[in-house]
């Protein structure tokens, strides 16, 4: 029993820590060039638009989820996986803003995920790509 937590804190120290690695390479990647441009032409836009990252909803999931959810699993909670039939009889998530919601006040073991790491827009692309791609 106490190696398993062992193992477990382990395992939760690494994805931590991949995950904020990836939040910070992930911020000095898609940070489009254009956006110091932008703002020097219109004083009101300090930031790029919450879309104009223009990832993919599968980019976008390899950045954020993929570390603790690789294919669809959950290395985390093995018993939750992401596939959409699993997820709409275990929670009731149908739709994109049901994935919106628990990325923004998740569970215990997940990281949350804000506005000021994933806009809205994008964080719905992730949703819409793990209803389609996960079964």
């Amino acid at each position: 029993m106490q190696r398993r937590l062992v193992v477990t804190l382990a395992i939760l120290a690494i994805a931590s820590t991949a995950v904020t690695g990836c939040k910070k390479k992930s911020e000095e990647q898609v940070t489009p060039p254009q956006s110091k441009v932008s703002s020097a032409t219109s004083p009101a836009a300090k930031e790029p638009a919450p879309s104009a990252t223009g990832l993919t909803g599968e980019q976008l999931f390899k950045q954020h989820c993929a570390v603790c959810h690789p294919n669809g699993g959950n290395t985390i909670t093995p018993a939750k996986p992401l596939g959409a039939k699993a997820m709409a009889e275990r929670s009731k998530i149908t739709k994109p803003e049901d994935i919106v919601k628990v990325m923004r006040t998740p569970g215990p073991g997940m990281t949350k995920f804000d506005e000021g790491m994933i806009s809205n827009d994008d964080a719905k692309k992730i949703g819409q790509y793990i209803l389609a791609t996960f079964p």
